[in-house]
């Protein structure tokens, strides 16, 4: 029978058509499949997210009824603020610059209490309560001393517009040390300190920069940031109160670690013989030195020529330890950082509390020049004029910044009765007398015998003018 082309035979695909046929199939296949798999990611991503949200509001409800972490989480929001004058600011009414309104924001410090402990005050002197090994000097500022000093910082803002003025208070001891309880069941009798302090901040006239160096000190509860046997902060709060300073005035810190550290034990402070628990248990004082080199002018008396000297006394000891810092207080301390070439120059205004915070401020100024109010005889103005400074910074205790007669003292070497460097050891020299340290700012003889008084209340501050 001959071959029909027709039969039935003729409806076998042809092999190229298989061929064709197999390879859609194996695409369908294959889209098939990866449809598949993304649909199961989708499924999966959906079913994890929804499990981590399910979690995350598990974890929120029990917070929330058992307030786990709530005071933990405030306290550290809080305490890592970084302070910056780049922040939200004002001004006092007619001024034109800005004001560092986070300076006015203070935290609670949360000092370790165990409840039970409780101290008493000094024998020797009612105003120094004794706990836990510690002196702490009670503080009993008034809102009226806190604007007094305010406003001696802003006459001198007033008097010099051009010039940029910066105030740091530094709380003492007993604000982060002494439990909230004993001052608020009425066992100690001594005001908190930062709302004196936020008071003095609040009561400038002028475009004065207030700097906030309390809520540093509070970050570093626990560290050794104040002596027990000393009103003054130790080389390391220094340098949390100069870390301050640098944030708020938009200016690196020297990081300590790249110094070196360096000790001296057996200091036995101004507090020392006011309980046997303090005798017993001397401080130990550190310092830093620099990964660069300093040097130092010192004038030791008002009218006398300046002495070579460092920002360290590193042969200082015992009782005299406190002296390693600037060699002790003098009426005006030169520090320059001779491989720094930046040209800044910053004058600061200080009591002795300030020593161990002035010589890291060489790691930022060529220049630091420094002057104790209570016997330097002069007129800043001119001094910044004459020395080509631009800035100041008045660096003092809540103490001081609650006296009358240190407000005085400052107003002493800016007012109508200060007068030029040059005129004062011209008047020292011809009188043959001790200068006149004695003349208020406001013209009247306000501070008469202050320098004595001033000793006497803080007993702490004589020992040093040995150096």
């Amino acid at each position: 029978m001959p071959y029909d082309h027709n039969s039935s035979n003729s409806e076998t695909p042809r092999p190229s058509e298989m061929r064709r046929r197999s390879r859609v199939s194996a695409q369908e296949r294959k889209a098939r499949k990866r449809k598949l798999y993304i649909r199961r990611a989708i499924i999966v991503a959906v079913g994890l997210l929804i499990l981590f949200l399910a979690i995350f509001l598990f974890v929120q409800l029990i917070r929330l009824i058992f307030g786990i972490g709530k005071n933990n989480d405030e306290q550290k929001t809080e305490t890592q603020k970084i302070y910056s004058l780049s922040s939200e600011t004002t001004a006092p009414e007619g001024s034109t610059e800005a004001v560092n309104t986070e300076a006015l924001n203070f935290v609670t410090p949360d000092i370790k209490d165990d409840q039970n402990a409780t101290g008493h005050l000094s024998e020797y002197d009612n105003s120094v309560y004794i706990y836990n090994n510690m002196a702490l000097e009670l503080f009993n500022g008034s809102d009226a001393s806190a604007q007094d000093y305010a406003k001696a910082i802003s006459e001198f803002k007033k008097s010099a517009p051009e010039y940029t003025v910066y105030n740091m208070v530094v709380p003492n001891h007993t604000e982060y040390a002494l439990p909230r309880r004993l001052i608020e069941d009425g066992t100690v009798s001594t005001t908190v300190q930062s709302a004196n302090i936020k008071k003095i901040y609040e009561s400038y006239t002028e475009d004065v920069k207030p700097i906030n160096c309390y809520n540093t000190l509070a970050e570093h509860l626990g560290e050794y940031t104040y002596f027990n046997t000393d009103r003054y902060w130790t080389g390391l709060g220094a340098y949390y109160g100069y870390q301050a300073f640098c944030a708020q005035t938009g200016q690196t810190a020297t990081d300590i670690s790249t110094c070196t550290e360096k000790s001296i034990s057996g200091f036995t402070g101004a507090f020392s013989a006011y309980d046997e628990s303090l005798s017993s248990a001397p401080d130990t004082l550190q310092y830093w030195t620099f990964p660069y080199t300093t040097r130092a002018e010192r004038t030791p008396e008002v009218g006398a020529q300046a002495e070579q000297s460092s920002v360290y006394y590193e042969e200082a000891s015992g009782e005299l330890a406190y002296g390693v810092f600037l060699s002790g207080d003098a009426p005006l301390f030169v520090a320059y950082n001779d491989q720094l070439k930046n040209g800044k120059k910053l004058l600061v205004v200080k009591d002795t509390n300030a020593n161990p915070f002035v010589p890291y401020l060489t790691g930022n100024y060529q220049e630091v020049h420094v002057i104790d109010p209570v016997t330097w005889k002069g007129n800043i103005k001119s001094y910044m004029q004459d020395n080509n400074i631009d800035s100041v910074l008045f660096i003092n205790t809540v103490m001081n910044a609650n006296s009358s007669d240190y407000a005085n003292a400052i107003r002493s070497v800016y007012g109508a009765a200060a007068v030029t460097p040059t005129e004062a050891v011209s008047n020292d020299q011809n009188s043959g007398e001790t200068p006149d340290e004695n003349a208020g700012g406001n013209g009247e003889e306000a501070y008469e015998e202050a320098p004595q008084e001033y000793y006497e209340e803080n007993p702490g501050d004589a020992y040093i003018e040995e150096y």
